[in-house]
């Protein structure tokens, strides 16, 4: 029942692919047009001229440092699971991948599940419990990021900032909104109660629960993920002579990723993920030669890995692999209740 829900999710949403990339062509266009028209295309010219390859190849390491803790979020809370690292992190990054080459931006998540569950073996409710539990973490330490930077950071704090920190905290209320609403009225749902599924990942979900180091490890792993990407655009920031602090770029790309999840857009966030990041930069005093010049570069840094791993990952198992229908997949392993599959109580 489960597979045949993610199945029938993804194709509906790409039956409805021509309706999302009009309206996101659309809004990429007009703000990128809105980003660029006042640019002075010989000085964005002569930066890319004298572009600090260096600076760019040594920020390369914190970006994988924080691509692995990422993986590090999800594959804490799969202990015990079939799943290794390298599998979570090949599953992960192939359903980012999908969901930025795609107009769709609400595929990462089945993505992950049809893969994790059909070709890794983890049982669905627990892979389940574990991604959205992943997923809230993020949402936590994303939200104390942008109160932490919006506190410390002067030019955030005095509000010159306005529309992308305010759609990044819509987004974050939004998102803890559905999570509240999700949580409390899963269990109150009286078919939920006799669905084996349900019963299931509601025991998952317990279990986790009943991990609070484990919980507290994928958030932090996730805190560090975000502070590390901000120390790799700090890198890049810094050979393009740009003087921003760690801590306000890590709040930057956050409300960037935020802002580019919430407006429609082209496959990679084309146009709206630049111009977040050059309106931000400009309304901090940055050069916008220097800015443009900053977006393009870290697009390219933030989005190509993930788009790699996913075009290589479905040149393996292909798009028919997601696509199909299978009722009856990774069927949860009996264990004791209240004792997660194949580990002991921590």
């Amino acid at each position: 029942m489960l597979a045949s829900a993610r199945s029938g999710m993804l194709h509906a949403l790409f039956l409805n692919r021509w309706l999302h990339l009009t309206a996101g062509g659309a809004a990429s266009v007009g703000l990128a047009y809105v980003a660029v028209r006042s640019l002075a295309w010989g000085e964005v010219i002569r930066t890319f001229q004298s572009f600090p390859v260096v600076y760019a190849a040594l920020s390369l390491l914190p970006l994988a440092a924080a691509m692995l803790l990422r993986t590090a979020r999800w594959h804490v809370l799969l202990h015990g699971e079939p799943a290794t690292f390298g599998q979570v992190f090949v599953t992960q990054n192939t359903g980012i991948g999908l969901n930025n080459l795609l107009p769709i931006r609400m595929v990462s998540e089945p993505v992950q599940m049809v893969l994790v569950t059909r070709r890794y073996k983890v049982p669905s409710p627990m892979a389940l419990a574990t991604l959205v539990a992943g997923n809230i973490l993020d949402i936590f330490a994303t939200g104390l990021l942008m109160l932490v930077g919006v506190w410390l950071v002067p030019g955030l704090r005095d509000g010159r900032i306005g529309i992308h920190l305010f759609g990044a905290f819509v987004m974050f209320v939004v998102s803890m909104l559905v999570f509240v609403a999700v949580s409390r009225g899963l269990g109150a749902i009286p078919i939920a109660n006799r669905m084996r599924f349900f019963q299931r990942l509601m025991v998952a979900a317990t279990l986790l629960r009943g991990r609070p180091l484990r919980l507290w490890a994928s958030f932090g792993a996730t805190l560090a993920h975000w502070l590390l990407l901000g120390v790799a655009g700090w890198g890049l920031a810094v050979g393009l002579g740009m003087d921003v602090h760690p801590l306000t770029m890590a709040t930057i790309l956050v409300a960037a990723t935020f802002f580019t999840s919430a407006v429609p857009s082209l496959p990679g966030g084309l146009g709206t993920y630049h111009f977040a990041i050059i309106s931000m930069l400009n309304a901090l005093d940055v050069d916008p030669a220097a800015s443009f010049s900053f977006a393009i570069v870290m697009h390219l840094m933030v989005f190509a890995p993930s788009s790699a791993i996913a075009l290589g990952m479905m040149s393996r198992v292909g798009m028919t692999f997601l696509l199909r229908s299978e009722p009856h997949t990774a069927e949860a392993r009996s264990a004791p209740a209240g004792t997660a599959p194949g580990e002991s109580e921590e």
